[in-house]
């Protein structure tokens, strides 16, 4: 009875073992597409290519404090990181959700799509190039008529969410590889 347990003992942690290997789970601190040596990165502000003003801005700072946040890389100025994140706004886009009777928009979700590269800050070379990088979860804001200022802040709230949103995907793909 002794060896059926040690056998049983046995496998199950074999079992354990390889299904820990196979999910691509590794006990460094980091994973996906950085090397073991880097330990900083930079993100300068991302180019805007869309005709909403300052979303660059938003979307590079959502993204610093999302790396700064998880601690695994240290942000760092260009000249001495080991990692350079270079990014580009591709897309903003506002699709309208919810209508009145009257054919008035009532709400709209806020969609932003970026291009990232990250380059090794010591030999200069594309580490990753990922031009499809979007909001994934839903950013809506709704409309308030004849109240224009409140509807700008809840514009704002929205576009705040939906950057955290896109700096989360991007934090996910640099550090853990999707």
């Amino acid at each position: 009875m002794n060896h059926i347990k040690k056998y049983t003992l046995v496998v199950a942690a074999s079992c354990l073992l390889s299904a820990i290997a196979s999910c691509g789970y590794n006990f460094t601190h980091v994973g996906g597409i950085v090397p073991e040596r880097a330990k900083t990165i930079a993100i300068p502000v991302f180019i805007n290519n869309t005709f909403e003003p300052y979303v660059d801005v938003d979307v590079t700072k959502a993204v610093v404090e999302e790396f700064l946040t998880d601690g695994r890389l240290k942000v760092v100025s260009t000249d001495v990181a080991d990692l350079v994140m270079r990014g580009k706004v591709t897309k903003f886009v506002l699709i309208p959700q919810t209508y009145s009777i009257d054919p008035y928009v009532l709400s709209y979700n806020v969609s932003i799509n970026v291009t990232i590269t990250i380059i090794d800050g010591k030999t200069q070379k594309v580490i990753l190039k990922d031009s499809s990088v979007g909001t994934v979860f839903s950013s809506i804001y709704g409309v308030t008529l004849g109240n224009i200022s409140q509807t700008k802040i809840e514009k704002s709230a929205a576009i705040m969410n939906a950057c955290q949103d896109l700096a989360s995907t991007i934090r996910s793909r640099v550090l853990e590889g999707f």
